[in-house]
């Protein structure tokens, strides 16, 4: 009955087209009422769930890539990356490419990747004859290595859910991120060559040195957060507060392109950001508890040992309904709604939950660039003014190398866990 009340309320508050939060919210609410419990409970429920020290990380991580968009990171980024690997075939795609896994290491975001670094690479591979749904669907792909490569927004969110190391989770994001980026290169190697897409020459040794010096302030924060964390300096909240200072020091005294009048409008962006994401993480863990209260994870859980405890079997279907998850729903709000149902399942059949932790963010990585949702494919469409359809055809070998990578993850959690064995 309980249970009932409570999916049937979510159904209908979301088809009539009500905010999430207040879906999520509604829904408990009423299940409340019908458990007969008194409503005193929930605001302290939801004030509760981010009640967290480890939730003020996010906040300071997704300032650090406000401040950092400002202070003139991308082009240097840009820069050095086509000094790198511009002489490739294909060569501004595969600085598109590279320019995001490092733009990726420092916003944490693939939406602030794709609008940062595709406002930049979309047009100038345009200009140069790149087709426009190719640059479009490379650009929305390669920004999803954001998500995995440390520091992650995402990755904090699994780890304060999942209740496990968020530092771990950071070492475990780099391996699987670089197979995403290398996998990307070779496939937009192939088609460049098929197409006769424009090959640059080598840049000279000089103009290397020169470009990599400009963006080494940048390229070494994530360096800074990894050391500080591994080496016990600090916790992820603090090391998030001082990637902060150590951006507006970059920003407004080393590269100087900071101004302090953009400041407000950084944190005003920042703030508005945050407050829907918080909203949503309260409403999502007040929704959380009130399954618990129903039993509804053991019940998941009889149900699937019903089927099967092979733990490889298990992944495989949750890989499937993450993908398709992936597909409708923004990635924090699928974690934050359907972990805590599935999370205490996972022990009892020996399943590690760093290494889920990578698996589910990976997954959901690939509905960023699929529709209906695909948040990426369509900021990347419009900044290309490119149809979706044409984008997200054109995103299938991407989204192929995607998939491919997720397997390879999957059933080979030494490419997971080796890096933060080793550093541990």
């Amino acid at each position: 009955m309980e249970i009932a009340v409570l999916v049937l309320s979510l159904v209908f508050m979301l088809l009539i087209g009500l905010p999430l939060p207040v879906c999520l919210a509604g829904s408990s609410v009423l299940t409340l009422l019908a458990l007969g419990m008194p409503l005193s409970v929930f605001p302290q429920r939801f004030i509760a769930g981010i009640n967290s020290f480890t939730f003020m990380a996010i906040p300071f991580f997704l300032l650090v890539g406000h401040v950092m968009n400002f202070s003139g990171i991308t082009e240097r980024i840009i820069r050095f990356s086509n000094a790198a690997v511009g002489f490739l075939p294909g060569g501004l795609a595969q600085v598109n490419i590279l320019s995001s896994m490092f733009f990726g290491g420092i916003s944490g975001s693939a939406t602030a990747d794709t609008a940062s670094v595709g406002s930049i690479m979309i047009p100038a591979m345009k200009k140069e004859g790149y087709d426009a749904d190719f640059t479009v669907a490379l650009t929305a792909v390669s920004s999803t290595c954001g998500p995995i490569i440390p520091p992650s927004i995402t990755l904090i969110l699994y780890g304060i859910i999942a209740q496990v190391s968020i530092t771990n989770l950071f070492l475990a994001g780099y391996v699987p991120g670089v197979m995403l980026c290398i996998g990307l290169a070779i496939v937009t190697h192939i088609i460049a060559k098929r197409r006769n897409y424009p090959v640059y020459g080598r840049s000279s040794l000089t103009f290397l040195t020169q470009s990599f010096i400009s963006a080494i302030w940048a390229l070494v924060l994530p360096l800074l957060i990894i050391g500080g964390l591994l080496g016990g300096i600090f916790t992820v909240t603090e090391a998030a507060a001082v990637a902060v200072i150590y951006a507006l020091i970059v920003g407004l005294f080393i590269y100087r392109d900071l101004r302090v009048t953009a400041l407000p409008a950084i944190l005003w962006e920042t703030g508005v950001r945050v407050g829907s994401l918080m909203t949503v993480a309260a409403g999502a863990l007040v929704f959380a508890w009130v399954l618990t209260i129903l039993e509804v994870p053991q019940a998941l859980a009889a149900w699937i040992f019903e089927f099967t405890r092979n733990p490889w079997a298990i992944l495989m279907m949750l890989n499937i309904v993450f993908l398709m998850v992936g597909m409708v729903m923004e990635a924090k709000a699928a974690m934050l709604i359907l972990l805590p149902v599935i999370l205490p399942v996972l022990p009892e059949v020996g399943i590690d939950l760093t290494h889920f932790g990578i698996v589910v963010v990976f997954n959901l990585l690939v509905g960023l660039v699929t529709p209906p949702v695909g948040l990426c494919l369509n900021l990347a469409a419009k900044i290309g003014d490119v149809s979706l359809n044409r984008a997200a055809w054109a995103a299938l070998p991407f989204i192929g190398v995607q998939i491919v990578v997720l397997m390879l993850i999957t059933y080979i959690p030494g490419l997971v866990l080796w890096l933060p064995g080793l550093l541990n």
